[in-house]
């Protein structure tokens, strides 16, 4: 059932050197391709970063000042981009974000959501060549685990969450 693999899925910043397999990395993106997005637009295209020199331009710009390794160590980073033609650039990233999440925990890969703040998408953009008019709110490196995490447990009753009508 799919709430295993919710379940499973945690937020990984620890990842092997172990190289993940162009195979992999299609699944991965297949996932978000196929996420529903506003209005049908299907606006989404995705940046695939293995090379290390390329990896370490993208830390230098989101990651250096909050420490975050994982950006520079991660074997693949993938960045979604909402082209023009996106009628909610951020909602279709986000659903298409949590679907690769998903498809990556299946596979047995570790990813994290690694938010790109609105001062550093220009330099992103620049860095990676993506058009101007184009939307990127984050990246979402990608590798097998380096730690161990406890999958989500329920620790409070669904029921006692659940409001009905209104709250």
């Amino acid at each position: 059932m799919l709430i295993e693999s919710i379940r499973k899925r945690r937020s990984i910043r620890v990842y092997k050197s172990d190289p993940i397999s162009d195979e992999m990395v299609e699944e991965v993106i297949r996932a978000g391709k196929i996420a529903p997005s506003a209005h049908g637009a299907d606006a989404l295209e995705f940046i695939v970063v293995k090379k290390q020199e390329m990896k370490e331009a993208i830390f230098v710009i989101v990651g250096q000042e909050v420490e975050q390794d994982f950006v520079k160590e991660a074997p693949v980073i993938i960045i979604p981009v909402a082209t023009h033609e996106a009628k909610l650039p951020v909602q279709d990233i986000a659903v298409a974000s949590e679907n690769m999440f998903l498809q990556a925990t299946a596979l047995g890969l570790g990813s994290v959501w690694k938010n790109i703040s609105p001062e550093f998408e220009g330099k992103i953009k620049t860095l990676l060549g993506i058009p101007d008019n184009a939307k990127v709110i984050n990246l979402i490196p990608l590798g097998f685990s380096g730690e161990e995490k406890e999958e989500h447990t329920e620790d409070v009753s669904v029921t006692e969450k659940i409001h009905m009508e209104k709250w």
